[in-house]
Formats: structure tokens, C-alpha cells, sequence
């Protein structure tokens, strides 16, 4: 259920993300600038948004990662309990 959860909110957050940075762009081309200010207000922004996707993709790699060894960890267990019922069953056959 968590998982479901968490994976909700990667896409609200990703749709936020998203209409945050269209309605930034629309902002500034009714924005009252000149053509010079204005350019370099999206190189100045788009920096910003750079930075904050790296992050944003660094932090759901780790999440990814996260997973990947709880997954790892689980099938592992499961292996183990296999092989040990199997040993059981073999001393009683």
C-alpha cells in the first residue's frame, strides 16, 4: 500500500513540478522586460531548474536503489527459508 502511496506522490509531485515551470515560462513572456532582462532571467531560472531536476532525479535514484536492495534482501531471505525447508524435509525422507 505504501508503495502505491509513494508512487502518487512521485506523480503529483512531478505534475507540480511540471505547471510550476509552464507557468514560470508564461510569466516571463508577458512579463514588462526587455528582450535582453528577460533572456537573462530564463538563462538564470533554467539554472535553477537544472539543479533542482539533478536533485530531484539524484533523490529518486536512491529511492530506486532503496527498493532494489529491499527486493535484494527479500529474495534472499526466501532463498534461505527454501533451502531450509528443503534440508527438513530431506532428513525426513
Amino acid at each position: 500500500m505504501s508503495d502505491n502511496n509513494s508512487g502518487q506522490l512521485g506523480g503529483l509531485l512531478t505534475a507540480f513540478v511540471v505547471g510550476a515551470l509552464a507557468g514560470a515560462t508564461i510569466a516571463l513572456l508577458y512579463a514588462p522586460q526587455s528582450g535582453e532582462e528577460t533572456r537573462k532571467l530564463i538563462a538564470a531560472k533554467g539554472k535553477e531548474y537544472k539543479g533542482k531536476a539533478h536533485d530531484a532525479i539524484e533523490d529518486a535514484k536512491d529511492y530506486i536503489d532503496g527498493k532494489k536492495a529491499e527486493i535484494h534482501a527479500a529474495v534472499e531471505a526466501g532463498k534461505e527459508a527454501m533451502r531450509e525447508e528443503r534440508a527438513k524435509h530431506q532428513k525426513h525422507a
